[in-house]
């Protein structure tokens, strides 16, 4: 039986609260009626229903992705440091990151409780992007839309800074993964911005 063209990468489940509503068991279902051999649960901010979801899905035949949409603090200084600011601080970017390996499990469950412990009072959890650094082994980024950084800096008419985030941030990730995919004969939609050989 041929699989669906299409997996799911970011799909907020009820463990989201206010931005997700599907339940585990209606996702697991939705899957097999549309043959996705894989799908990827990305809440916003938390892995509440990560066992669960892998749980269901493996029990399904189904691979799962476990994945998370991290607020990613959002700074003025160009090294990455907070200017004074006047009034609440900026809505954070999102970036969604999704689980590569079981190293990559134990990254995002560190990033994820870091976000908790030590956001300041008020503000909802988030981390600087600098906590990325030496914890992005076994994780893949997605550029989060429209949500994320290079989203809003397109919306905000800075096209050049967001080619440079794309550049310098994304390519080698995306190569990396064309690459993979290239390899296991599957459609890869990137190889016609970014080359696979890169």
């Amino acid at each position: 039986m041929p699989h669906a063209d299409f997996i799911h990468l970011r799909v907020h489940s009820a463990y989201s609260l206010s931005t997700g509503a599907i339940k585990t068991k209606e996702l697991v279902k939705l899957c097999q009626r549309h043959r996705m051999p894989a799908v990827a649960v990305t809440d916003s901010g938390n892995l509440f229903g990560a066992l669960e979801f892998a749980t269901a899905c493996a029990d399904a035949g189904i691979q799962p992705i476990i994945g998370c949409e991290l607020a990613i603090r959002r700074t003025d200084g160009v090294d990455g440091s907070r200017l004074g600011r006047i009034g609440p601080a900026p809505e954070p970017d999102r970036l969604v990151l999704l689980v590569q390996d079981a190293t990559g499990y134990a990254h995002l469950l560190k990033l994820v409780s870091k976000a908790f412990l030590e956001s300041d009072s008020g503000e909802a959890p988030q981390v600087d992007l600098g906590a990325l650094e030496g914890a992005s082994e076994g994780l893949i980024a997605l550029t989060s839309g429209p949500r994320g950084a290079v989203g809003r800096l397109l919306a905000e008419g800075h096209g050049k800074v967001a080619d440079a985030v794309v550049r310098y941030r994304f390519h080698r990730n995306i190569a990396k993964i064309c690459k993979q995919v290239a390899e296991r004969s599957l459609h890869c939609w990137f190889h016609r911005i970014v080359p696979v050989d890169s």
